[in-house]
C-alpha cells in the first residue's frame, strides 16, 4: 500500500525535513550575492594569500558581494575544492575562500533537531530570492508495516559540494562526515567517526560513475526502531539541470 501525506508522526523521529569546477566558475561570474556555508564562518583575508592578514570574520549565512572570482582553484579545505575570491563584505574588501560561499542562503537550523523549524520554511526562503526555482516533494509509504518518508527539494545547481553543504546544515549531517574526496571507485562508504554504540549503522556511501563523476552522496542512520537519512542526487525537475537534496525517514 502506497499513500501520500504531509505529515507523518515517526516513533524516535524528530520531524521531516557538481560537474564542480567550470560549472561553479561561469555561476560565480554571473552572480554577484552569496552566503556562508562555513558552520564557524569565514576568515575574510587581507590578500588572496589563504595565509594573509584577518580583516573580519563572515558568519555563517553571512552574506557577501562578489568583486572577482578566483583566478586559480589551486585550494583544499576540509575537502572542498576552490579558491580565494575577492569580496566585499560590509564596509570591508578582502578575499574569502570560495568553496564555502553558496548562491543559497544558510537553513537557519537543521529540520531533525529540536525546534519547529520545518523543510517547508527553508524552501519559502529560497523562493523568496529573484529568479530561483525550487521543487519541493513529500512522500510517505507504508510497506507491510514498515513506514518510511521523505521530504526533498530540487535546488538549480550541479555543484555537489554546495548541494552537500546545504544538505549537512539542513538535515543535520555528523560534522566529522566531510565532502568526499575525488576517486574512481565506484561506491566508497565512510564510516561516522562518531557513530554512537547503539547506532547499528552510521555511514555515508558514495556512487560515482566509472569516469568518477558523482552519482550520489547517501548519509544513513540506523537503529532500533528506525532511522533516518540525507541523500543527494541528480534530478531533471522541470526539464532543469538541478540536484536534488532529500531528508528520509524510517520506523519499523
Amino acid at each position: 500500500m502506497i499513500r501520500s501525506k504531509k505529515h507523518l508522526i515517526l516513533t524516535g523521529l524528530a520531524a521531516l525535513f557538481v560537474l564542480f569546477t567550470a560549472f561553479r566558475f561561469a555561476r560565480m561570474e554571473g552572480t554577484t550575492t552569496f552566503y556562508v556555508l562555513a558552520p564557524s564562518g569565514l576568515n575574510l583575508r587581507k590578500d588572496a594569500d589563504p595565509n594573509s592578514a584577518k580583516l573580519d570574520l563572515v558568519p555563517l549565512g553571512g552574506k557577501v558581494t562578489l568583486l572577482a572570482a578566483p583566478t586559480t582553484k589551486n585550494l583544499t579545505v576540509d575537502q572542498l575544492s576552490g579558491g580565494m575570491a575577492k569580496v566585499k563584505y560590509g564596509d570591508k574588501v578582502g578575499f574569502v575562500f570560495d568553496g564555502y560561499l553558496s548562491q543559497f542562503p544558510a537553513p537557519q537550523q537543521s529540520i531533525n533537531t529540536p525546534g519547529d523549524y520545518k523543510l517547508e520554511t527553508y524552501v519559502e526562503k529560497l523562493r523568496s530570492g529573484p529568479d530561483v526555482f525550487v521543487a519541493h516533494e513529500e512522500h510517505t509509504m507504508d510497506y507491510g508495516g514498515h513506514l518510511t518518508s521523505e521530504s526533498s527539494i530540487h535546488i538549480r545547481t550541479e555543484n555537489w559540494q554546495e548541494a552537500f553543504l546545504i544538505a549537512k546544515l539542513l538535515l543535520n549531517v555528523p560534522p566529522k562526515l566531510l565532502f568526499p574526496k575525488p576517486s574512481k571507485a565506484v561506491e566508497t562508504i565512510i564510516p561516522n567517526p562518531d557513530k554512537k554504540a547503539e547506532a547499528w549503522s552510521d555511514e555515508m556511501k558514495v556512487e560515482r560513475d566509472k569516469a568518477g563523476q558523482l552519482i550520489s552522496i547517501n548519509y544513513s542512520y540506523r537503529s532500533e526502531g528506525g532511522g533516518w537519512g540525507a541523500v543527494i542526487t541528480k534530478s531533471n525537475e522541470g526539464g532543469q539541470k538541478l540536484l536534488k537534496i532529500a531528508y528520509t525517514g524510517v520506523a519499523d
